[in-house]
């Protein structure tokens, strides 16, 4: 993108929302700039355990931790105390 930006030359920039919207907010050469609604791709986020004898409950404990902290609102919570609402969304687990 710094090359984009540098040459002055582009008519759309795609990126990760938050940072779209950072530059935006607060970079100059995007003054009256807007990012439109809505996405053409996601980023899936993951948790992940190492293998380990003796350690088979880390799984099962891990999907329902990541489970009930969607399904109870945690992390919707999380998002609007860390004022990042409309940069990240929880979604469903499927």
């Amino acid at each position: 993108a710094d090359l984009f930006l540098a040459a002055g030359r582009f008519d759309a920039l795609a990126g990760l929302r938050p940072w779209l919207l950072g530059l935006v907010e607060t970079d100059p050469r995007f003054a009256g700039a807007r990012v439109l609604d809505g996405r053409f791709t996601t980023v899936n986020q993951a948790v992940g355990t190492p293998r380990r004898d003796g350690h088979e409950e880390a799984v099962p404990f891990l999907e329902s931790f990541v489970a009930d902290a969607v399904a109870s609102g945690r992390v919707a919570e999380l998002i609007r105390e860390h004022g990042v609402e409309g940069k990240l969304r929880a979604a469903g687990l499927g």
